[in-house]
């Protein structure tokens, strides 16, 4: 159980490291989205929403028998909820929402002139959306003016109603209007049993029925070629059914003038944005871990592979001043107290534990997995904090296609590794004294066409064996070891190899496979220095800079 909270906690720890290292991105993503949805939300012009609620019944009275009964087509030929599906369709359909956008002069504004389809512009404004479990339906228009929005969903509306109507026919109309007639006769037959002919109550009725026969007569004579375009017939239509129930839909409440905008909810906006921000930003840097190909800090490494880390090394640089290459490769002799050169200290007591009498460490092989890593800037600085322990290092410049050592100690490249590697030159010619108290050094000498099979020969055992006659500490600086075999190659003949690896360039994928080739070749890896660290990937910088800051 311990092992397993052990774990866990290592996991959660590690999620905290990512987070912390990418917290600039997290944050920026944060701000980006919080910004621009705040902005937009502010500037964006208000959309108003009005909207009228429908009643839609089951029964279709329009359908009338020539005895006057309602025959139910819906229940007929469809289900209640297609039927009120049809409705939700038709209302927003093309034809009845031409006429209103016509009529409300919208297809003449500036807005809608600039679209290549104008109505379908607008169509994108009206909505028709039921109310759960009920016969209602609401209708909603968006405008930028509320009293606009209102009045063109009040006109769908009436306009919806109407439409039912233009399918009755005259025979329907006269149908309804005679039963009607029968109901009030019939009424009229019970009263004068009870009442006399000028009871108020035999007045009106008599008024009623008079009424109803004009509309009867009136009805004879109207037109009934219905024209979506012209609502007169529908007119009078309504005005000789009024008082009867001939339409199966209904405004239930017309649409108001709204006073507050739809669109857009700032305060909702923005508490959007800060949860996308939060947790879209912790993605992002999740993400960008998860693409990030290269070493960062300590974790990376024990991960990756299985060598003691000898210490972390801070980037080398120095208040108020520009320091050239050459410069930061004699940094712990030149700046003696910065945190990069008690950092290299550090360094050297590690290599001074692992050293023991039956199995001492003279010989050593500085290489890194790529180039400009920080190889030889690491081997100078070594050497150099080694010599200021007191003892007589001999740095050699083994990276014979590129050498470099030369130039840190300001000497010319004449003869050097290669020269006495091919017998054409003697050791003791090749060593030349530094600026520096007890660092010696040997060039790369004349670039030879073969450099691998050089570094393989037996001259190197005779020149090692040679160079701990005079030195106390011998150090190679070699090619990349995963560009060339020529690290490799030196690796079974010193005592030990350190990887020197740069915080955000080494790539993952480059480690394990280095490793596990000098695992093969039986080569003793002293450990691995993390170079060129930030603030904050090393903990180990922070405490140094702090302490070693203070003048």
């Amino acid at each position: 159980m311990d092992t397993q909270q052990t774990e866990q906690e290592i996991r959660l720890s590690d999620y905290f490291v990512i987070l912390r290292r990418r917290f600039g991105i997290a944050f920026l993503f944060f701000f980006i989205v919080v910004a621009t949805v705040t902005t937009v939300s502010f500037i964006m012009t208000p959309i108003y929403r009005a909207t009228a609620t429908l009643l839609i019944d089951l029964e279709s009275p329009n359908v009338l028998t020539s005895t006057g009964s309602v025959e139910l087509q819906s229940q007929n030929y469809y289900s209640y909820k297609d039927y009120f599906q049809s409705q939700q369709q038709i209302i927003t359909s093309r034809a009845l929402i031409d006429r209103v956008f016509t009529e409300s002069g919208l297809n003449n504004s500036e807005k809608y002139l600039k679209s290549a389809d104008p109505l379908k512009k607008f169509l994108k404004t009206v909505k028709a959306e039921p109310i759960r479990d009920t016969r209602l339906l609401k209708l909603s228009v968006d405008n930028e003016n509320p009293e606009t929005a209102a009045r063109v969903a009040n006109r769908i509306a009436e306009l919806y109603v109407l439409r039912n109507l233009y399918y009755i026919s005259r025979d329907e109309i006269m149908n309804l209007l005679k039963n009607e007639y029968l109901k009030l006769e019939a009424r009229l037959t019970e009263y004068t049993k009870i009442y006399k002919d000028k009871h108020p109550r035999m007045i009106r009725l008599k008024e009623e029925i008079d009424e109803l026969v004009k509309r009867i007569e009136g009805v004879k004579t109207y037109d009934f070629s219905y024209d979506l375009t012209d609502d007169s017939p529908v007119q009078e239509a309504r005005h000789a059914l009024q008082g009867l129930k001939a339409n199966n839909v209904s405004i239930q409440d017309p649409a108001k003038i709204p006073i507050e905008p739809d669109k857009p909810k700032k305060l909702l906006n923005i508490l959007m944005a800060f949860a996308v921000g939060i947790f879209g930003g912790i993605g992002m840097a999740f993400f960008i871990e998860y693409l990030d190909d290269v070493v960062r800090d300590y974790d990376d490494l024990e991960r990756l592979v299985q060598w003691p880390l000898l210490g972390g090394i801070p980037r080398i640089t120095a208040q108020g001043e520009r320091l050239s290459e050459f410069k930061k490769d004699k940094f712990a002799h030149l700046k003696p107290k910065e945190p990069a050169s008690e950092a290299y200290r550090c360094v050297r007591t590690s290599m001074f534990f692992t050293s023991t009498q039956e199995n001492p460490i003279r010989v050593i092989l500085v290489t890194s997995p790529g180039p400009q890593e920080g190889k030889t800037t690491t081997l100078c600085n070594l050497g150099i904090v080694m010599a200021q322990a007191g003892k007589k290092v001999l740095l050699i410049d083994a990276d014979m296609r590129k050498p470099r050592l030369h130039g840190v100690f300001k000497h010319k490249n004449i003869k050097g590794l290669s020269d006495v590697l091919s017998m054409q030159a003697d050791i003791d010619d090749t060593i030349q004294e530094s600026d520096i108290a007890n660092v010696s050094f040997i060039t790369a000498g004349t670039t030879p066409p073969n450099p691998s099979e050089l570094l393989s020969s037996h001259k190197v055992k005779e020149l090692i064996i040679s160079a701990k006659k005079k030195f106390d500490i011998i150090i190679f600086d070699t090619p990349p070891s995963a560009v060339v075999t020529d690290a490799m190659i030196l690796s079974r003949v010193v005592d030990g190899v350190i990887m020197v690896v740069e915080s955000g360039k080494t790539s993952k994928r480059a480690l394990p496979r280095i490793f596990k080739v000098l695992q093969d070749s039986n080569a003793k890896v002293i450990g691995v220095i993390l170079n060129r660290l930030s603030p904050a990937s090393s903990n180990y910088y922070y405490y140094h800079s702090y302490y070693y800051g203070k003048k």
